[in-house]
């Protein structure tokens, strides 16, 4: 990890200030977090965004405990009344799940290091997540979108925010993989590039496609930088994910797109599209970077989802069909919608 992303407790936004005026109590627990989260980075390697949550989290739970419960002390009751005292914020179940997540990590080590006897997480139980189907662009969408940089009259933004929205949907790059791509993480010759630093800082090596690659190539030549990072904004400093998401929404309320779309979403429009077109699940996994292919399976429930719509839309459209014309029907307009490569 370079100097620059290193993960230092005392120089973070929310820092770690330890008053000599708190109870003792309290200085325990900001002082165990700060060995919890310098052992994350030192010993299990966590990405420094993982380490911003878990930071967040920890210092949110200390604030709840206010002081009043030394480590040894905290038990699955107090744990439950954080819980609730979650909920009543109006926190989502996803957010709640990974904080708890969280306190499951940190009372792990902490037993680790015989600095509490029992385990308060026992008994304590994730919420169950709703099942929302990722929001997605059809391929029509996609182009619409992806050609809308061209119209910028400022040959260098064109040229950058273009590739930008060709390298998201082409590769299914996450954006902060994005940001941290550098001019040599990317094969323009073989079309293909490295990820270095994606989640779980687990490397992977994505294949792109020729006009992606001529669209790098473009977009570096008009930019006359030795900077290693790939996409830099006007004052020639990198982008960052803000700036990433930025750049989506300018684009989306120009081509009047109505739904609410993220850089994600060009993620989920991929392996839909991949899958739509007869792609493997286990070839999207690898594409995706999924640790676990339980990941990759909800885009298979949004393509099935589509076709059971596109059928639906037939019968309503001519009831008097007989079934094995409806469904030929149904594939004919499907494949129109969505042309092979």
């Amino acid at each position: 990890m370079s100097e620059a992303n290193k993960f230092r407790p005392d120089d973070m936004s929310g820092r770690i200030s330890i008053s000599f005026a708190s109870v003792a109590s309290e200085e325990e627990m900001v002082w165990q977090i700060m060995k919890f989260l310098t052992y994350l980075e030192a010993e299990k390697n966590v990405s420094p965004h993982t380490l911003k949550n878990y930071h967040i989290d920890l210092r949110e739970f200390d604030k709840f405990l206010g002081g009043k419960y030394p480590i040894l002390s905290i038990t699955p009751f107090v744990i439950r009344e954080w819980v609730i005292s979650l909920s009543k914020k109006d926190y989502s179940k996803a957010t709640i799940a990974r904080k708890l997540a969280c306190l499951r990590s940190f009372f792990k080590y902490m037993r680790q290091l015989k600095e509490c006897n029992l385990n308060p997480m026992a008994g304590i139980y994730s919420p169950k997540r709703e099942k929302k189907l990722p929001t997605f662009l059809s391929v029509e969408e996609v182009l619409q979108f992806l050609n809308a940089p061209l119209k910028e009259e400022d040959k260098l933004i064109s040229l950058r925010d273009y590739t930008i929205l060709m390298l998201l949907y082409v590769s299914g790059i996450r954006v902060s993989e994005l940001v941290d791509l550098e001019q040599e993480d990317v094969d323009l010759l073989w079309s293909r590039m490295e990820i270095k630093k994606g989640k779980g800082m687990r490397g992977r090596f994505t294949p792109i496609n020729h006009k992606t690659s001529q669209a790098i190539k473009n977009y570096l030549i008009e930019r006359k930088s030795k900077e290693k990072r790939i996409f830099l904004s006007k004052n020639g400093k990198p982008l960052s994910v803000r700036d990433i998401q930025r750049i989506v929404d300018k684009y989306i309320q120009k081509v009047g797109i109505q739904k609410k779309i993220s850089p994600h979403s060009l993620r989920h429009s991929f392996a839909t599209h991949l899958l739509d077109r007869g792609a493997d699940l286990k070839d999207v996994q690898e594409l995706l970077g999924h640790r676990s292919i339980a990941t990759t399976q909800i885009y298979t429930h949004i393509s099935t989802a589509k076709m059971k719509e596109e059928y639906n839309k037939t019968h309503l459209f001519d009831v008097t069909l007989q079934p094995d014309t409806a469904i030929a029907k149904m594939r004919e307009e499907y494949d129109k919608a969505h042309p092979r490569a």
